[in-house]
């Protein structure tokens, strides 16, 4: 009977603080950042990453001297995790230390490898203005089906 009291009380000891723990404050990572990064061939690159919250998603952008490239991402488990397209189907984790995102990605074609990148929020920075809302959005330009891109062969990475 004391076995059976005494592992009641431990379940719901563990009950209580795994319901504190989950209840934890979402960080704001709404801002923009200082991006510092390796690429695959070993070089570093830099740039400027501004993540929006949307409802319970964020939008990324990373803008670096090549153009700019937009992700989307969710925050669960204390991971902050984004998909993005930059040449190939890509994907980047993040680990929030306070005003700092450490994260590792890869991407289609890396063949298992997996980079590093750091976003670094820049306090009092804001997201820059974009061009007036009344200008419709650039339209998506498809390919047209080749031997390379043929859908019916599949995704080339």
């Amino acid at each position: 009977m004391f076995r059976t009291v005494l592992l009641g009380a431990i379940v719901a000891a563990l009950a209580m603080i795994g319901s504190t723990a989950a209840q934890a404050p979402q960080p704001d990572l709404a801002g923009v950042y200082r991006c510092d990064g390796k690429n695959p061939d070993g070089s570093a690159y830099q740039g400027v990453v501004e993540i929006s919250q949307v409802k319970e998603t964020f939008r990324v952008r990373w803008t670096m001297d090549d153009g700019a490239i937009m992700g989307v991402g969710i925050f669960s488990g204390g991971v902050f995790a984004v998909s993005y397209f930059g040449g190939a189907p890509a994907v980047v984790v993040y680990k929030v230390d306070g005003d700092t995102l450490v994260g590792e990605w890869t991407m289609g074609g890396a063949e298992g490898a997996v980079y590093v990148e750091t976003l670094t929020k820049t306090p009092g920075a804001s997201i820059p203005a974009r061009p007036p809302s009344g200008a419709p959005p650039p339209r998506p330009r498809r390919q047209t089906p080749s031997p390379e891109n043929d859908p019916a062969r599949g995704i080339r990475l």
